[in-house]
């Protein structure tokens, strides 16, 4: 590679990039100026609205109480007491009074008063009432109790036999730094995604439209060096936005001009070693969006397009970096490796001062793998004729909605567009969350079964028959041969105790929840064989059709029409993992996207989906018969991990399986019209 050339793209684009004034204003001025204004304007407007609450006495209507305690209630000038009928719940709607006090008759002999206060949780005011009004009951109960024990001629400590007194032995300083730490690493990675999403976008696709790109690919110089050229400038720009927010952030909360930092005893000090680990990360992590998004951008065909295409993309990366400000979250080396959170963690690790030598080195290193895999998807997008001047799949039809779908229906394909298989999928998801969970809570067994085939193998069969689409292709209904099967059926075999030794893994840092438990146990446990019949059908083969038909027929089938056969194995078994974590817990995440990879590359070797089917009830079956079998269970899982010589074992009945499926899958689908 000519690292001239390479200097010489990367001066270019950044000359343009400096000339661009809108540029300059979002990457310099906003987060040097606008940001710490902003932040000081939020505390301002913050001390501002208590002002405004507490100028006036907070209206309190008290019914039932003694003239005692109107009279306590009275002293307090930060109250005014209202007529005594007006303690209703109508009146504090109405806003006639903020909160009202209600006592509940004195049963005497000494007993407990109960004392109610009715507020509105939904007014600002309102709230304040019931702070003021709760802290002089509170009050007038230490009265009330110091007038028994005195009575008693009891001293006043007698009720109160332990005083318990609490203190921070962290310095101001740690306090400072674990509060930066819970939000500055959002804001910093934040700004660094976005100082490399526009110059992506517009030395991607921004060039594609103004027509210049194609100019400068035909220039006597190889692509990858003006692709280096690009790639570095959109880094070195994302880089020094991140720098410049990094200081800027610092400066500003070390100036001391946030009261409530003062007021707290708060100190906000990044020590220079940290400081410089932090800008360290934030290399990788540059060269990361900037690869990942120009990647996705120069398949865009305009400005616009690219920006809706990456959007999905910039809140994918962005979700992530929330979990620093998650309570009980630690900084081990598993949530190192996560992409992005990772690094936001140990960017809070180190503003906290308590980051540990190898999850530290561990997100480190993994950041700079997910950069250099972001990096070659990029090279690969630049080095792709179709990618840079083509057009894209299909045509954009045009009139109403029955023109459009006319128009869909007449444009013959063997199967799916990728992103229809994608449009596909979506649907499916939604319908099952938001039915299929409903089915299943109102009906049990039966509402499983009515999701599985009404809002899964229906919709599917459906979409494959109704399209412009060969249905048996777009389902992937080929028959497999007898060797196909059995091979499908080793590597099945061979999968199982890996993933159950993935489960096994999960369980030493995530808790699995008793409730799912049972649940898995009452739909797995059959105590005769009428009960085992039906489960096997509705746990193993049910699933197995209706799942198969859904991700990898029509879906993975979408897939490999245009993207090389590892990315659409990868997608379609990430995407059938995440269709099988609860609200509960994710734990099942990683054993089902394992047997997914297994299944959809059987399904890829094979192109018969009827191979993966028989995967899938291998699977479950065996769940079943191994709940419901405890000698067998004990043999297997013993004492609740995998059996480690089935494990070592597996690999070898995996390979073997794979020997005996097709060794070169079939030519890929043509897209060409039904058959």
């Amino acid at each position: 590679m000519n690292w001239g050339t390479v200097r010489t793209v990367l001066a270019k684009e950044l000359k343009e990039t400096l000339r661009d004034r809108r540029t300059m204003f979002m990457m310099l001025v906003i987060p040097t100026l606008l940001y710490p204004l902003m932040m000081v304007g939020v505390e301002q407007l913050t001390l501002f609205g208590r002002r405004q609450l507490g100028e006036r006495p907070a209206v309190v209507a008290v019914r039932g109480a003694d003239p005692a305690t109107l009279a306590f209630f009275a002293a307090d000038t930060a109250l005014r007491l209202a007529p005594a009928d007006s303690a209703t719940v109508e009146a504090v709607r109405a806003g006639g009074v903020e909160a009202a006090v209600l006592f509940a008759p004195d049963g005497g002999g000494g007993a407990s008063r109960e004392a109610r206060v009715l507020y509105e949780a939904t007014d600002d005011r309102s709230q304040r009432a019931s702070e003021l009004a709760g802290a002089r009951l509170e009050a007038w109960g230490d009265t009330l109790l110091a007038r028994r024990l005195a009575g008693a001629g009891l001293p006043a400590t007698f009720a109160r036999p332990l005083v318990v007194a609490d203190s921070s032995v962290a310095s101001a300083e740690e306090t400072g730094g674990y509060a930066l730490g819970r939000f500055l690493p959002v804001l910093l990675i934040l700004m660094t995604l976005l100082g490399t999403f526009y110059p992506a976008i517009d030395l991607a696709a921004g060039e594609k439209e103004r027509g210049t790109l194609e100019t400068l690919l035909t220039a006597p110089v190889p692509a990858r060096e003006i692709v280096a050229g690009k790639f570095a400038a959109v880094a070195a720009i994302g880089m020094a936005a991140a720098v410049v927010n990094l200081a800027s952030m610092l400066l500003t909360f070390q100036s001391g001009v946030f009261r409530f930092a003062r007021e707290s005893g708060l100190r906000f000090t990044l020590p220079l070693d940290s400081a410089l680990l932090v800008l360290l990360g934030l290399v990788p992590l540059s060269v990361l969006f900037a690869a990942l998004f120009l990647g996705i951008a120069v398949r865009s065909q305009s400005f616009k397009e690219a920006q809706n295409a990456l959007t999905p993309v910039q809140l994918a990366s962005t979700l992530p970096v929330f979990v620093v400000s998650l309570p009980g979250i630690e900084f081990n080396a598993l949530l190192a490796a996560v992409p992005v959170a990772g690094l936001a963690l140990m960017f809070r690790e180190l503003m906290a001062g308590t980051a540990t030598l190898v999850p530290t080195l561990v997100a480190f290193g993994a950041t700079v793998l997910y950069a250099a895999l972001a990096l070659h998807f990029a090279a690969r997008a630049f080095g792709r004729e179709e990618v840079l001047f083509g057009s894209g799949s299909g045509e954009t039809a045009r009139g109403d909605w029955r023109g459009r779908l006319q128009a869909w229906r007449s444009s013959a394909r063997g199967i799916p567009l990728p992103s229809e298989g994608m449009a596909f999928i979506a649907v499916v998801a939604v319908l099952y969350f938001h039915f299929g969970g409903r089915l299943q809570a109102a009906l049990g067994e039966t509402g499983l079964l009515l999701s599985q085939w009404g809002l899964l193998a229906l919709p599917a069969v459906l979409f494959a028959v109704a399209g412009p689409y060969d249905a048996r292709r777009t389902l992937g209904l080929r028959a497999p041969s007898g060797r196909t099967l059995l091979g499908a059926l080793l590597v099945a075999l061979g999968g199982m105790p890996v993933g159950w030794a993935l489960g096994w893994l999960q369980l030493q840092y995530f808790e699995l929840p008793q409730r799912l438990v049972e649940a898995l146990l009452q739909l797995t446990t059959a105590p005769d064989a009428s009960r085992l019949a039906w489960l096997l059908f509705l746990v193993a083969v049910t699933p197995a059709v209706c799942e198969e038909l859904v991700f990898r027929g029509v879906f993975q089938g979408s897939l490999s029409r245009e993207l090389p056969a590892w990315r659409a194995v990868a997608a379609s078994a990430l995407v059938f993992g995440l269709f099988h974590v609860s609200t509960e817990t994710a734990i099942r995440l990683l054993p089902t996207a394992w047997i997914g990879v297994l299944m959809a590359t059987v399904v890829w070797r094979a192109r018969s989906v009827f191979a993966s089917m028989v995967m899938h009830a291998v699977n479950n079956g065996l769940s079943v018969v191994i709940v419901s079998t405890p000698a067998l269970g004990a043999w297997l899982l013993p004492e609740g991990s995998p059996n480690w010589a089935l494990v070592a074992v597996a690999p070898l009945l995996i390979a073997a399986g794979f020997r005996l499926l097709p060794r070169h899958a079939s030519a890929p689908d043509d897209g060409t019209a039904k058959a």
